[in-house]
């Protein structure tokens, strides 16, 4: 089992250590994980490469960028040049700025997409968390890969759905996504390769988006898929076998 979405929030060994014991009590091979600290965006992204170093059978690395700021180029050079850094996630809704009035996140994505890696995106939640304010980004980038995280959450769970339907290049992250119509719509209507595993753990309990699966009636080979292989396939072609 790989999960694509977690925090280290609290920069002290003992959550790391929590973290740790919850992937093996359930059975997760390797989880990706950022931070939403407040400390400086670069700070963050060295506390989240020390991290993997120490862990790097079992932690990938995500850098949380947040384009409002003016240190945000700085901040995205250095973590695409990071070895333990393997996707790059924003968060609108924390951050509070809307992606399709921002001068630094073309420039940004740009940047991301000559690396390759994958992009997390924050949907849900208010106006800043608007699926369809990325879909200009989706598709000048066609070779990368959007995830929207919470597959947007109980306010924009349908159209998320819709906007990633649309691009070969978009897809949905399981977590914090409990509404039955919602997730119908999603296995109905998605390849199953779009839909990713994810918990948001600690902030979710690992075992919500695990009850999740086994609520809606799907075989048990997409599951599987969502559990592990679809995740293995987002991350660089599927290194982290």
């Amino acid at each position: 089992m790989i999960d694509l979405h977690a925090h280290i929030n609290k920069k002290e060994a003992e959550e790391i250590e929590a973290l740790l014991r919850d992937m093996d009590l359930y059975g997760v091979r390797k989880r990706v994980i950022s931070t939403l600290s407040p400390e400086p965006i670069l700070d963050n992204i060295k506390f989240i490469e020390e991290c993997v170093k120490n862990h790097p059978d079992k932690l990938i690395g995500c850098a949380v960028i947040n384009p409002k700021l003016p240190s945000s180029l700085n901040d995205i050079k250095y973590a695409l040049n990071s070895k333990e850094i393997a996707m790059i996630e924003f968060n609108p809704v924390e951050h509070a700025y809307f992606p399709d009035f921002n001068d630094n996140l073309p420039i940004i994505i740009d940047e991301i997409n000559k690396k390759g890696l994958p992009i997390k995106i924050f949907t849900g939640i208010g106006c800043f968390g608007i699926p369809q304010q990325w879909e200009q980004y989706i598709e000048m980038y066609p070779d990368t890969k959007f995830i929207f995280l919470h597959m947007g959450c109980f306010d924009y769970g349908y159209t998320c759905i819709d906007v990633v339907a649309r691009h070969k290049n978009a897809y949905v992250e399981l977590s914090n996504q409990y509404e039955l119509q919602i997730l119908r719509k999603a296995f109905s209507l998605l390849e199953n390769k779009k839909i990713l595993f994810g918990t948001t753990y600690p902030e979710r309990l690992t075992t919500s988006t695990l009850r999740v699966l086994d609520a809606v009636d799907i075989e048990q080979e997409k599951k599987d898929n969502i559990y592990f292989k679809n995740n293995n396939e987002i991350l660089i072609g599927g290194e982290y076998t």
